[in-house]
């Protein structure tokens, strides 16, 4: 990994959020973005919506929280010492009635 990064101007990894009832990033009644995922980067800098400006949601079925749907992130980022991502914090699973789960996909470093 380390010879990876040293190569590398930028790395890429999609992370897809399956949810029922449950925000995986944006959430459309509160309008905010205060249940979004956190990620653990592999220098142990924590990742998400109010901290870094390299997460994108390429498509967010779960903001509206109602029935099923997923949440597909991108983190793009020029720290490639972030990646891969190693842990996911979810905030939004207290009720009974939720589910959730995930896709982490491959990483891509970029020379």
């Amino acid at each position: 990994m380390t010879f990876l990064r040293l190569l590398s101007v930028s790395a890429r990894q999609n992370f897809t959020y399956h949810c029922h009832r449950s925000v995986g990033w944006y959430h459309t009644a509160l309008a905010n973005y205060h249940k979004a995922i956190h990620f653990l980067g592999a220098n142990d800098d924590e990742m998400s919506y109010d901290n870094s400006p390299y997460i994108k949601a390429l498509s967010d079925q779960c903001a509206i929280r109602k029935g099923t749907g997923q949440t597909v992130l991108e983190v793009d980022t020029p720290l490639v010492e972030q990646m891969p991502l190693l842990d996911v914090l979810f905030t939004d699973f207290a009720e009974p009635s939720q589910k959730f789960g995930f896709d982490v996909g491959p990483v891509c470093f970029r020379g």
